[in-house]
């Protein structure tokens, strides 16, 4: 495992984008909490989950994220310049293992046009397969 950073004057400390996605986890429902989750991935990355598909992971990093728990996933997200603890609550932001997704994401080079192109290309022919669906609006 490489260096875990140690000047965390250098490291995003996630849990400060993530205060009204932590209130949704207690009060909010799936739908107000993917739309959250997603807001903050947009200010973080200007990309989301959605962005990207998960063929373009390897067989590798699947088994990574599979096998991850809150303590690697900690450990993962620091070297490479992100914090996942959440200090206004303790333990770690609700979201850990998406956040992780995303910082491997961003790792391999995913956060691109084209990723993003191709990735809604696939979500939108699935869409398109189905019998009473004729078009995708899409907007930003």
């Amino acid at each position: 495992m490489s260096e875990i950073a140690r000047d965390f004057s250098a490291v995003v400390r996630l849990c400060e984008y993530c205060r009204e996605l932590e209130r949704l986890h207690l009060w909010g429902d799936d739908d107000e909490i993917d739309r959250e989750f997603n807001a903050v991935c947009r200010a973080m990355w200007a990309y989301t989950c959605d962005d990207f598909h998960d063929d373009s992971l390897s067989v590798e990093d699947h088994a990574f994220l599979d096998n991850l728990t809150k303590k690697t996933a900690y450990e993962f997200a620091l070297e490479n310049g992100y914090d996942l603890a959440d200090y206004n609550n303790g333990g770690y932001v609700s979201d850990w293992w998406g956040f992780a997704w995303m910082i491997l994401a961003e790792k391999r080079g995913l956060f691109t046009p084209e990723q993003r192109t191709a990735a809604w290309a696939k979500h939108d022919a699935k869409l398109l397969a189905e019998t009473k669906v004729i078009g995708v609006i899409r907007g930003l």
